[in-house]
């Protein structure tokens, strides 16, 4: 409806809060808690006589061959806190049950959580602690839930924009079938770079492999840079290959691939990042270039703390490139003016000589893995599965690239015993006739 107010309700509500006031209210906060306690237990109630009329006007309308098996109780937590109702089961004849309501509104089989309310618990949940997101939840007026169903929550989630990134990438390598771009660039930045979170059971650390790609920086107010138009992808236990499968895909699903003329890829040297150049194909031209953030701290590092030597090598850097700066921190070691290890940021700089200076202005990826990732998976007190930390990952990048929480399907609620009886009981239906042995002749 266009107009979100309806009179009838309106008025009951204002002669109850009437009565909030008159009743006495100490303070404006205890008028205004009260009141907003009212509506939601209000609208709670109203949702149920609602859906409980709907059902019966479905039960009313059910398919011929159809029968009433019986009536069954539903609760779901939702925004306005719990709503329950009772919904109609029908028999078909082929013995297979079904929930008229449930179907009409696609409601998930089993799930006890409305479709906004997990919405918010992921979206939620992908910012600040499962606990913490529960509390939120209630404090808000909506159902108390657990911090597990928070958790499981944006497992599902994760699960779900996984499984949608794999296809996107099988559609891509596969079929050759490029996902729909919301855009297009004719110069595409990618950047790229992993970071570590803390796996459970005391094990190694879990790579967060992470890239974001952009068709360039703008100024805002306040002479702010952003980067236009981003997209990410995050993921956990990933190959190189497949990650980079992915990430073209997602970056195919920000900007047009057909119409992007060049990349520019930029990573702190590893291998697995650099060799993603070549999965860049899809362009006419690509280059490679090395975060300079990287290359500075790496030059600095190399003079013992509070020494000047390191801002002597960096201003070598700049000025005479990365040959010049590698001959120089070998001057330097020789005689002992640098740490240990020097000689390796030498080598460095001579093998990634072609990619350091220069190219279009990146270097934005380790804020990114700061606020994208480490800000929510490494900052607070946790320690992930790797299944966890892969959900995690992808739906802090999925909604930070602007897309919806994908929602269950009712027919993705199904499990898969339940999917093979409702089959065989439709197959049974359609064909009738008794199986029957052939026999052998000859």
């Amino acid at each position: 409806m266009d107009n979100l107010t309806v009179p009838g309700a309106v008025s009951a509500l204002s002669e109850a809060f009437a009565g909030i006031l008159s009743g006495g209210c100490g303070s404006f906060a205890d008028f205004e808690s009260r009141a907003l306690e009212l509506s939601r237990r209000s609208c709670a109630e109203a949702m149920s006589r609602a859906l409980e009329a709907k059902d019966a006007e479905l039960r009313a309308s059910r398919p011929a061959g159809s029968r009433v098996h019986s009536r069954r109780p539903r609760t779901l937590a939702t925004m306005t806190g719990d709503v329950r109702f009772s919904r109609t089961v029908l028999l078909d004849a082929s013995g297979s049950t079904s929930y008229p309501l449930d179907e009409a509104l696609g409601l998930p089989m089993g799930d006890r959580v409305s479709p906004s309310a997990r919405d918010f618990l992921v979206t939620c949940g992908a910012d600040v602690p499962f606990g913490r997101t529960a509390a939120l939840m209630a404090m808000g007026g909506g159902s108390r839930v657990s911090a597990t169903t928070v958790m499981r929550s944006v497992r599902r989630a994760g699960e779900a924009i996984a499984a949608a990134e794999r296809e996107a990438a099988r559609a891509l390598f596969a079929d050759g079938v490029a996902p729909e771009a919301d855009g297009e660039a004719a110069h595409v930045l990618v950047e790229a770079d992993g970071t570590y979170v803390t796996v459970r059971g005391g094990g190694p650390r879990a790579e967060v492999k992470a890239m974001v790609a952009y068709a360039g920086k703008e100024s805002g107010a306040g002479g702010r840079v952003s980067r236009v138009d981003p997209v990410r992808l995050g993921c956990v236990g990933v190959a190189p290959g497949e990650f980079w499968r992915e990430a073209v895909a997602q970056v195919g699903s920000r900007f047009d691939l057909g119409r992007v003329e060049r990349v520019s890829l930029g990573t702190d040297g590893e291998a697995q990042y650099v060799n993603g150049l070549s999965a860049m194909s899809f362009a006419p031209e690509s280059d490679g270039h090395i975060d300079p953030f990287h290359v500075d701290r790496a030059v600095a590092r190399c003079a013992p703390a509070g020494d000047r030597l390191g801002a002597a090598l960096l201003q070598v850097l700049e000025a005479g490139g990365p040959g010049a700066c590698a001959f120089a921190i070998d001057s330097l070691a020789s005689v002992g003016a640098l740490r240990a290890g020097s000689e390796k940021v030498a080598a460095y700089l001579r093998a990634h000589a072609a990619e350091i200076g220069g190219g279009p202005s990146m270097g934005t990826m380790e804020a990114e893995q700061q606020h994208m990732y480490k800000s929510r998976m490494a900052s607070f007190p946790c320690a992930w599965s790797l299944a966890g930390a892969d959900a995690m990952a992808r739906c802090r990048s999925w909604i930070a690239s602007g897309r919806e929480v994908p929602r269950r399907t009712r027919e993705q609620s199904l499990s898969r015993s339940r999917r093979g009886a409702r089959d065989a009981r439709l197959a049974h239906m359609v064909d009738r006739t008794p199986g029957s042995r052939v026999k052998s002749e000859g």
